[in-house]
């Protein structure tokens, strides 16, 4: 059996999302500026598999209205999240973006206009959020959970980038009740195990969701999303500046599939695959929270051997180590796991 983790975690592309992918037409009519948005109504109720039919924005004289067409999908994805997020409701503005990357960036810049010269993330955390600060002047303080430091801004993804674990509640709760405010990055909710993510605190600034990790469409940029308690200025033009059709492929993976079928379908999968990788290599690997991932905790990988230290080395994050399954779900799929 060859060692066939990723280092980098490159989404697997489930069944279930190609399926409802391939189920979403939609009329040449939605495009036209002379269509009403009740004509079009009628069209999507028959070809469109939701339940109730998506409501079309208009315009005053009832015509499709693309500017906002956005505001309905979104009300539903948050409708449809909030058994795993809860009052996700709370944050009055929302953007669509392509995937969560670029909202991460426009938070950032936003800091950066307003003052805010460093940010705090967690030692092994998403690369993305540093990478992008730096880019933009900003100082990258790298903690310890039991390290909070003084209060700051926070960029967490949660469950973690760092071994695809849930961090709890009362940790990011004490980091906002100790002045601290968060951004929180949920990429992975939507194949992760059954947890109320919750949000209500409000020094959590902004949420973002991408659909990329829990549904497999990184490479369509479908389902990326800013939920922010104030405004974000430089996002307004995302009004305009949108993948209409990604939006419906959006809304239809959330109702269809929801944040939870995945992982009770597939967690029997990742336990197979994790002890097939234990048994041909005797890592100690464990199931993340996170369908698609592994981890090793510094603690196990101690009592290894230095031939499978070596092994392991390079997908170190922080203190552990995190394996992408994805080839994997592939081979299983394929039937050519063993």
């Amino acid at each position: 059996m060859k060692f066939d983790v990723m280092k980098a975690v490159y989404c697997y592309f489930f069944p279930e999302t190609r399926e409802v992918l391939r189920r979403i037409i939609l009329p040449d009519e939605l495009f036209l500026v002379s269509s009403t948005a009740k004509s079009v109504e009628r069209f999507l109720a028959t070809r469109l598999p939701l339940n109730p039919p998506l409501q079309i924005s208009a315009t005053s004289e009832g015509r499709v209205d693309l500017d906002a067409i956005h505001e309905p999908i979104m009300s539903r994805i948050k409708k449809a999240y909030t058994q795993v997020v809860q009052h996700l409701t709370d944050f009055n503005y929302n953007y669509p973006t392509s995937g969560s990357s670029e909202g991460i960036f426009h938070l950032l810049a936003q800091l950066k206009t307003t003052g805010v010269n460093s940010i705090n993330v967690l030692s092994g955390e998403y690369e993305g959020f540093g990478i992008q600060a730096q880019n933009l002047g900003i100082n990258v303080i790298t903690r310890e959970q039991e390290d909070i430091g003084e209060p700051g801004y926070w960029f967490i993804s949660n469950p973690s980038a760092r071994d695809g674990n849930i961090l709890p509640n009362s940790f990011i709760n004490k980091l906002c009740s100790n002045g601290h405010r968060v951004i929180l990055d949920i990429a992975y909710v939507g194949s992760t195990k059954q947890h109320k993510f919750d949000v209500r605190h409000e020094n959590i600034r902004a949420v973002v969701m991408s659909f990329s990790k829990p549904y497999g469409t990184f490479r369509f940029r479908t389902g990326g999303f800013v939920f922010s308690r104030h405004e974000i200025p430089s996002l307004y033009g995302n009004k305009w500046f949108k993948d209409i059709t990604r939006l419906f492929q959006a809304v239809a993976l959330a109702e269809l599939i929801g944040p939870v079928k995945l992982w009770n379908k597939y967690v029997q999968v990742q336990k197979k695959i994790i002890s097939s990788i234990n048994n041909e290599f005797g890592l100690n690997m464990r199931q993340s929270d996170a369908l698609l991932l592994g981890y090793i905790t510094d603690r196990d990988a101690k009592v290894l051997t230095a031939e499978q230290q070596k092994l392991i080395a390079p997908f170190q994050r922080g203190a552990g180590y995190r394996f992408c399954l994805t080839p994997y779900f592939e081979a299983f799929e394929a039937n050519e796991f063993v």
